[in-house]
């Protein structure tokens, strides 16, 4: 736990956002549902689906980063071992390896995101898409996959950052809608969109899901 919280983006979590005060915008009904059922019942849902993760998309104002906070707090409290890390931060950090090449601090940071149980990347798609970057997010995508989840969070739907991320787009794009259920965020709709092959397995156990 002692790395999850050096390596987790303190400064960028809100502090007062918990699930249980996130509050229910139009369109975002479906986003909290699934993500308390995610931290209700994390054992059993990775026991059913090792790996599946969620990929909340939509634009600003809607909630994500505080359903990250909240989903990462509940985590915690829990004693799962989790980060969250926008990914301008997590690139940072790789960066920070490149110019001191500190071999002891790159272990460190690829133990952590590579192997917390959940890794909570907020705002992707939200930096320049340099390929050395790209590379870097798929990297770690990877290592995850069909093992450990990841949590997003993008202004980006799956096609949009597939084409903001350059040459290694679709790539990125395809590992993640094989290891995320996509949630779009939409503030239009009643409940947000679902397109997703889990949607019946998820429909079987959240309640009410549209």
């Amino acid at each position: 736990m002692t790395l999850c919280h050096e390596f987790t983006s303190r400064n960028k979590l809100l502090p007062k956002a918990t699930l249980g005060n996130y509050d229910n915008r139009k369109g975002c009904d479906n986003a909290i549902k699934i993500a308390n059922n995610f931290v209700d019942t994390y054992i059993e849902w990775q026991s059913q689906r090792p790996g599946l993760g969620l990929y909340f998309n939509g634009p600003n104002g809607l909630g994500k980063t505080h359903l990250l906070t909240g989903m990462y707090k509940a985590l915690m409290s829990q004693n799962v071992s989790a980060v969250f890390m926008t990914t301008y931060h997590m690139f940072q950090r790789f960066k920070e390896v490149g110019k001191v090449n500190d071999y002891e601090y790159e272990k460190r940071l690829l133990k952590v995101l590579y192997g917390c149980e959940v890794l909570l990347l907020d705002d992707v798609g939200g930096e320049v898409p340099y390929d050395s970057r790209a590379e870097k997010l798929l990297d770690v995508i990877n290592a995850r996959s069909q093992k450990r989840p990841i949590i997003y969070s993008s202004n980006f739907t799956t096609g949009a950052l597939e084409q903001w991320m350059g040459n290694q787009g679709t790539r990125i794009a395809d590992r993640i809608l094989e290891n995320a259920i996509t949630i779009t965020l939409d503030g239009e709709s009643n409940r947000g969109l679902i397109n997703d092959k889990h949607h019946d397995w998820l429909a079987g156990r959240v309640k009410g899901l549209g």
